[in-house]
């Protein structure tokens, strides 16, 4: 199965804030910032990100584009180390791209242009 791009994250952002009613512009955006720290990886540790940028995946955690992990570990001293990770929910990812891949073939079957109304004869040079 191929990789998400930034195209497609964008395009998925874009379609669950659509449908939340919020800003579109934050897609590309929200979209970035997500790539530049996931790169080729699905996960990435929760200690590697900035306050600003937390709040962002908190965001699309809310929107299912991400989802956590924690993973529990022993310290030699006894205590219990918990490790978070943000993961990239790409089978909902995908979802949303398919779903709305097919809203736009279904929609493209149906509509009229303006063009489509027009008789052959608009089409035809006359001789001059």
């Amino acid at each position: 199965m191929s990789r998400i791009t930034f195209e497609d994250l964008e395009e998925a952002i874009a379609i669950v804030l659509e449908e939340n009613d919020m800003d579109l512009v934050l897609a590309e955006d929200m979209a970035e910032k997500v790539m530049n720290l996931f790169g080729y990886d699905k996960t990435i540790t929760d200690n590697l990100l900035s306050p600003e940028e937390r709040d962002t995946f908190y965001k699309l955690e809310d929107l299912d584009i991400l989802f956590t992990e924690e993973e529990t570990t022993n310290l030699p001293s006894g205590k219990k180390w918990r490790i978070h990770y943000w993961v990239l929910n790409e089978s909902k990812i995908r979802d949303l791209l398919e779903k709305d891949r097919e809203g736009e073939d279904e929609e493209g079957t149906d509509k009229k242009t303006i063009y489509d109304e027009l008789s052959d004869e608009v089409w035809e040079r006359g001789s001059t």
